[in-house]
């Protein structure tokens, strides 16, 4: 009864913090994209056609050519589902497809989000009470799932994107693997190997949790059992031929590894125009307590957390680490973009804070643990209430303008932010984007166009 009492309560303070937070405007930008790809079908997706083969993909990212619109335009036309999808798994967009025969709105597909954080936080729970004796277990569920689910990052994140189911797989993956090594039983890391083919499913970045588990194999001197390997491998490789089998058949996964290296090398900031300091410093203003317990948690780990934790919570923390780092240059003030890694950080968190507070008398325990989750549930509540969702009638404008000038069939001129948002809404329409007044001077002297959008909040289309 008590783990009910405590679902049902952490639940309802989640849906209560997400009630006001769900985008209702258009689709825009990376998720106009993500249901294009969605829209091309489930065969599109599954067996990635149409779209670039590698050879092609290679071909173009190394011409001569600096005109990006342009390649995005050809791209675009040919209805690569690789670029639709930002060269991402298709995992995600299973779930579109799924929800798709539904016709539902976008405020309820973006509702529909949370299902991934609610899923995370019962893997979380029950997780800690799987993971640890009995009363630490329990204390380590709680904190831990305070940590995560009322998290700013997870509260505020619900556009259409990858990134929450991410986290499901990553930490299902990490929790078989703690279980793996504090039991030695292989079927925890046989589950931990499928859990990982999810993850590089869905996002590149999952290769950081890959290299993880191969370390933490070397470390129990299992990568020298071919046998061992082998089925693992054969695991791995056999999960993937059944979610995503072009990854195998037409090395399609490469293909985001190598636009991974674009951005790092030649693009300067390709998620928008925050810099490395202004992202830091919103992401510690947007949630100054969240950090600082966390913060916190690492000290304790390293100077009073028992042996047993700390082992146990090794491959974590070493999976946070790492994965910070390679997403240390995403400069953007999204909060979606933490996710890689901050919620392993919040079971680090929750776990450290378990083992240490089990050490105090059960009355100082008990404050202590409530006081460390109402902390968190004030931190994320004065940020919403500071941070409120206003509301963007730009973007339903520009479509209802457009729809008013009926262009089927006819050229457009438009900024590239909203070239994804037309794209999705009125695919009939050839749209060229610009990315500033000097491309978009050049292109009117060098092509004929029908009509020009304007950027700016008020919705201005020349027509010719």
């Amino acid at each position: 009864m008590k783990h009910v009492l405590a679902v049902t309560g952490f639940l309802t303070v989640f849906f209560l913090l997400c009630r006001d937070q769900v985008l209702t405007w258009p689709y825009y930008y990376d998720e106009a994209d993500y249901l294009y790809a969605v829209s091309l079908g489930l065969q599109a997706n599954y067996t990635d056609s149409p779209a670039q083969s590698l050879a092609e993909y290679i071909r173009t990212g190394l011409s001569a050519s600096k005109d990006r619109a342009a390649i995005s335009a050809q791209i675009r036309a040919s209805n690569d589902v690789n670029f639709y999808r930002h060269w991402h798994g298709p995992l995600y967009c299973y779930w579109l497809l799924a929800l798709a025969p539904a016709g539902l709105t976008e405020y309820t597909t973006r509702s529909l989000s949370y299902v991934f954080p609610v899923l995370t936080f019962l893997v979380i729970y029950f997780g800690g009470l799987w993971l640890l004796p009995a009363g630490e277990g329990y204390l380590a569920a709680l904190l831990s799932s305070a940590f995560y689910l009322w998290s700013y990052a997870t509260v505020r994140t619900n556009e259409i994107a990858p990134h929450a189911l991410f986290v499901l797989c990553y930490l299902v993956a990490l929790g078989l693997l703690m279980k793996w090594r504090s039991t030695g039983s292989d079927r925890y890391w046989y589950g931990a190997v499928m859990a990982a083919a999810c993850a590089f499913c869905t996002l590149e970045v999952a290769f950081v949790l890959i290299l993880v588990m191969l370390a933490c194999a070397a470390m129990d001197k299992r990568l020298t059992d071919a046998r061992w390997m082998g089925k693992s491998l054969l695991l791995f490789g056999g999960s993937v031929m059944v979610l995503w089998p072009a990854a195998v058949v037409k090395l399609t996964f490469i293909k985001a590894y190598l636009f991974m290296a674009y951005l790092a090398l030649f693009r300067k900031s390709p998620w928008g125009d925050v810099t490395f300091l202004e992202t830091w410093r919103l992401r510690l203003t947007h949630s100054p307590w969240e950090w600082v317990l966390l913060g916190v948690s690492l000290v304790l780990y390293y100077r009073f957390c028992a042996t047993a934790t700390r082992r146990l919570l090794f491959p974590v923390l070493l999976y946070a680490g790492l994965m910070f780092l390679a997403v240390l240059r995403v400069n953007t003030d999204t909060p979606r973009y933490v996710l890689p890694y901050l919620p392993a950080l919040h079971v680090v968190g929750g776990f450290v804070f378990a083992d240490v507070l089990m050490k105090w008398r059960p009355i100082i325990r008990a404050v202590a643990a409530s006081g460390l989750c109402a902390l968190l549930l004030w931190n994320t509540t004065s940020q919403i209430l500071a941070h409120p969702i206003l509301p963007a009638p730009r973007l339903a404008a520009v479509l209802a303008a457009l729809r008013e000038r009926d262009l089927e069939g006819k050229k457009l001129l438009a900024p590239q932010a909203d070239l994804p948002m037309i794209h999705y809404y009125l695919p009939k329409i050839s749209t060229r984007g610009y990315a500033d007044r000097d491309e978009q001077s050049a292109l009117l002297s060098s092509e004929h166009f029908d009509a020009v959008l304007y950027p700016g909040e008020s919705v201005e289309i020349a027509t010719f």
